[in-house]
């Protein structure tokens, strides 16, 4: 059995408080496991919540791959204990430079432990086009973000799950990946998880920030035949009332489809075949 768990499902900024309690104020961090792997995905606050959760592991080794590098989506790293733990191998998967980047912001005067001079044992790797994580067989695509940023479609066996955040759904011609890629690359998967930070409304200004609407994620999940469609990296502004107006509208306009907003804590479990 794999399970996926969402540990932060914000964008751009931490946003704690009673308005965004229910579905979770954590930037972006899920987990993906199985009884011999442990791979996190993105470290943004949420990641300080596994903590708890890893005491009764007991691992001797974590992976982490890092989709990108803008803050909310390192800034949990230097506050995630396996870190500080000599007796725990890392291996971190990002693009080029990911030991200098990590390396930068856990440097005084931003932070008091020097990440280089840190105790467990840390691998730094690019991250290929595919590869292996144990028995978990990973594919990347590059989304439309400024900066640059990863989609991931992870295959255990026969079933697929496809997390794309900090995306841009853009026509043709417009961005690094098309419409069509981001469909063919989605197309077969069991569930797709994806960016929708904006609505229609709200993006009208924000062209070229590299997130997408949720009109936009119905589209291409129309385009790939998904049925099982995960809503993630919520505005931090967005209010939890507003997030559930929005996916009851969404779910009267497509009763046809599976429509599901990210939840910290939210958990989606899986046998291989």
């Amino acid at each position: 059995m794999v399970k996926f768990k969402f540990w932060g499902v914000r964008g751009s900024v931490p946003s704690p408080g009673k308005e965004t309690n229910y579905y979770g104020g954590n930037t972006t961090c899920i987990s993906i496991e199985d009884n011999r792997t442990f791979l996190i995905v993105d470290a943004g606050t949420g990641i300080r919540n596994i903590n708890f959760y890893l005491k009764e592991k007991r691992l001797k080794k974590i992976y982490i791959i890092l989709t990108h590098y803008h803050w909310d989506h390192l800034q949990g790293l230097p506050f995630f204990s396996p870190i500080f733990n000599p007796d725990i191998k890392i291996e971190i998967y990002g693009k080029k430079n990911v030991s200098e980047v990590l390396s930068f912001q856990m440097q005084q005067p931003y932070f008091p432990a020097d990440y280089k001079n840190l105790p467990s044992k840390i691998e730094h790797k690019n991250i290929p086009q595919n590869f292996y994580i144990e028995n978990i067989f990973v594919e990347t695509i590059e989304n439309n973000h400024p900066s640059g940023c990863v989609g991931l479609k992870f295959t255990f066996k026969n079933k697929k799950i496809v997390f794309i955040t900090d995306n841009e759904i853009m026509d043709d011609k417009e961005g690094i990946t098309t419409k069509k890629e981001f469909a063919e690359f989605i197309k077969g998967s069991e569930i797709l998880i994806h960016d929708a930070q904006y609505t229609s409304k709200e993006i009208e200004i924000k062209r070229g920030w590299g997130h997408s609407t949720f009109d936009d994620v119905l589209g291409l999940a129309k385009m790939s035949d998904s049925k099982n469609i995960i809503f993630t990296h919520h505005d931090p502004m967005r209010r939890d009332n507003d997030l559930k107006k929005i996916l009851n509208n969404l779910r009267r306009k497509n009763p046809h489809l599976n429509l599901k907003i990210a939840k910290e804590g939210m958990e989606i479990k899986f046998n291989g075949r």
